[in-house]
């Protein structure tokens, strides 16, 4: 097969085929954010992309959350400005006592 019968392929499928190609379906995600709107517009992004997602708005909610049970997320996804917490703070803490994905 040739480069150009690949890429005729790949140009031809749907936005929704690339984006699941793209991103692994399932992903368990926590979402923090002290902005209702953003967490809102963040967590209908995630959804969109087949991921699982739990959304808090504090820092002692998130932390909370993972003490609990911290297997039950792949990956956490916060603000850096949260009113209770500085977000790179609380992503060293995750970091650090659960040792798992942060993204900020």
């Amino acid at each position: 097969m040739t480069g150009s019968a690949c890429e005729a392929g790949e140009s031809s499928m749907s936005a929704t085929s690339a984006v699941r190609l793209q991103f692994p379906e399932g992903l368990r995600v926590l979402a923090v954010d002290d902005d209702q709107t953003c967490l809102h517009i963040v967590g209908r992004m995630l959804e969109r992309c087949m991921y699982q997602v739990t959304k808090c708005r504090n820092r002692k909610e998130a932390l909370s959350l993972l003490r609990e049970d911290s297997s039950r997320f792949d990956i956490v996804l916060s603000d850096l400005h949260l009113s209770d917490i500085n977000g790179l703070k609380l992503l060293e803490i995750i970091a650090f006592e659960m040792d798992m994905p942060v993204v900020a």
